[in-house]
C-alpha cells in the first residue's frame, strides 16, 4: 500500500509538471505571436471603432476609424474626414486588441500620396496641418498637384469654394503634413 501511495504521488507531481510546461509553452507562443503584430494591423482590425489619436503637435482627434493605408489612416470626426499621417501619431486610444495580420494588397499600396491624389481629383477643399516645431500651421486650399514627395496647394479663403485666382500655390513637402482634413461626403 505504501508503494501505491508513492506512485500516486509521483504521478501527481509528473502531471503538475507537465501542466506547468504546457502553460509556459502557451505563454511563450503568445509572446512570439505578439512580436508579429503591427500598429497598422491593429488599426485595420479597429476599422469602424471610435478612437482617439494624439499627434506630435499636441492635437487630439476623436473619430471613427476608417481605411488604413500604408502610412496613413482616415478618421471620420464630426463632419470632417481627417487623414492622419502615421509617423506623426504619438498614441492611440480605443484600438481593438486583435490585429489583421497581413495587409491587403490595396492597403499596402495606397500611400499618403495616393490619398492626396484622390483629394486632388475630387477638387476637395482641404486644410493641411503642417509640423512647425511645437504646434502646427494650417494651409487651406485645393490640392492642385501631387508629386512624389510634395504637393501644391492653391489657397481657398474661408467661406469660399473656389481657389483665389491671384493666389500663389504653396508647395508643401509631404513629410511636413501632420494631418489633412476635408468636409466628408
Amino acid at each position: 500500500m505504501r508503494w501505491d501511495a508513492l506512485f500516486e504521488d509521483l504521478q501527481s507531481q509528473w502531471s503538475t509538471l507537465q501542466d506547468r510546461v504546457r502553460e509556459s509553452e502557451i505563454a511563450e507562443r503568445t509572446r512570439l505571436d505578439h512580436l508579429g503584430v503591427t500598429l497598422a494591423g491593429r488599426l485595420r482590425a479597429s476599422t469602424g471603432r471610435r478612437v482617439r489619436v494624439l499627434q506630435d503637435d499636441g492635437e487630439t482627434i476623436d473619430g471613427i476609424l476608417g481605411f488604413t493605408g500604408a502610412d496613413w489612416t482616415c478618421l471620420r470626426s464630426g463632419t470632417l474626414d481627417v487623414i492622419v499621417v502615421a509617423s506623426w501619431c504619438r498614441s492611440w486610444e480605443g484600438l481593438h486588441r486583435a490585429a489583421v495580420p497581413t495587409p491587403s494588397a490595396l492597403s499596402d499600396r495606397l500611400t499618403l500620396a495616393s490619398a492626396l491624389r484622390g483629394l486632388s481629383r475630387d477638387r476637395a477643399v482641404v486644410t493641411l496641418s503642417l509640423a512647425t516645431g511645437p504646434g502646427s500651421t494650417a494651409v487651406r486650399g485645393r490640392i492642385e498637384r501631387v508629386g512624389r514627395d510634395f504637393l501644391d496647394v492653391t489657397p481657398v479663403h474661408p467661406g469660399e469654394l473656389r481657389p483665389d485666382r491671384a493666389g500663389v500655390a504653396t508647395t508643401v513637402p509631404m513629410t511636413a503634413c501632420v494631418r489633412i482634413s476635408s468636409l466628408g461626403r
